[in-house]
């Protein structure tokens, strides 16, 4: 079986900070910043770069953005949220104290559902009516092209509509601010390759 880049990740962080937990409960901080100050800055220096790479791929993994608007505007959107959340100190607390991938995975899961509500109203632009022309009385369906959902009793469901015979109405800025945000989880979405990073 072949693990993905986060698997491998995950695993890689977890052996680091069990070598960095075990050098802590054994030896003195004042002996490991000292007598083995270089080994252990490098071990802190691989923990971080590792636990960056990995925060940054649960964080952008099948992220959905919009094609047709300003990427580099919802990146500049992107990296605002993440600096101002102050998730990255929790998320960095969390790792000095316990030393576990798995406490710090909701944190990023948390600061990943923070990201996609600010790229929400990138998103919500493809977000439209669609009226069956065979059945025009039919109330028209909301749904977004991003996402693969259609909103209905309150809530976004993932599903693939057939769009033959179909009128796709796109709504208004005013329109679209009515709609909530999809929550398009990673761990429940399923998104357009285009679309995603």
């Amino acid at each position: 079986m072949c693990l993905t880049r986060m698997e491998e990740l995950e695993s890689c962080l977890s052996g680091l900070l069990s070598t960095l937990k075990k050098n802590r409960e054994h030896v003195p901080l004042e002996v490991l910043k000292t007598q083995y100050k270089q080994p252990y800055e490098e071990l802190v220096r691989n923990i971080n770069l590792t636990a960056s790479a990995y925060a940054k791929s649960v964080l952008l993994h099948r992220l959905v953005l919009n094609p047709d608007a300003d990427v580099e505007e919802q990146c500049t959107v992107i990296n605002q949220m993440i600096q101002t959340s102050g998730m990255l100190k929790k998320i960095s607390s969390c790792m000095s104290k316990t030393y576990d991938v798995g406490q710090i995975y909701p944190l990023i899961l948390e600061l990943r559902h923070m990201v996609e509500q600010a790229l929400w109203p990138y998103v919500n632009q493809a977000t439209c009516l669609v009226a069956d022309l065979d059945d025009i009385e039919k109330e028209p369906t909301i749904y977004n092209f991003l996402t693969h959902e259609v909103y209905e009793n309150d809530t976004w469901i993932h599903r693939e509509i057939d769009l033959r015979w179909k009128l796709l109405v796109y709504l208004t800025p005013e329109q679209r601010e009515s709609v909530p945000p999809a929550n398009h989880s990673m761990n429940g979405g399923i998104y357009h390759e285009r679309t995603t990073i």
